[in-house]
């Protein structure tokens, strides 16, 4: 049985900040889609769902499956980005 909170747990060892990652951000980020990377400064990640999001609204009906592919793909990849920023930018993992 899995625990109420999987949360991966990292902090920033200078100023003891804590940022919680989750399956709840996919869920964000689906919601929200590139606006979600933005607010996290995620700028390219930002930029590469939002101009994959328009080429398939352009591409439209065709591109309908594009469109849906890169917002579910962005859902699914988001705890796993989130994760790798945190840890090239020196932050400690204490827990999940």
């Amino acid at each position: 049985m899995a625990t109420a909170s999987s949360a991966m747990v990292f902090e920033n060892p200078t100023t003891g900040q804590k940022e919680a990652v989750s399956n709840r951000d996919g869920v964000r980020a689906f919601l929200t889609g590139p606006f979600y990377f933005a607010s996290k400064s995620l700028w390219l990640h930002a930029a590469i769902h939002a101009v994959l999001s328009i080429v398939g609204l352009l591409l439209w009906p065709s591109g309908a499956l594009m469109v849906v592919g890169v917002w579910f793909g962005y859902a699914f990849a988001t705890p796993t980005i989130l994760e790798y920023r945190y840890q090239k930018l020196g932050w400690q993992k204490v827990s999940g």
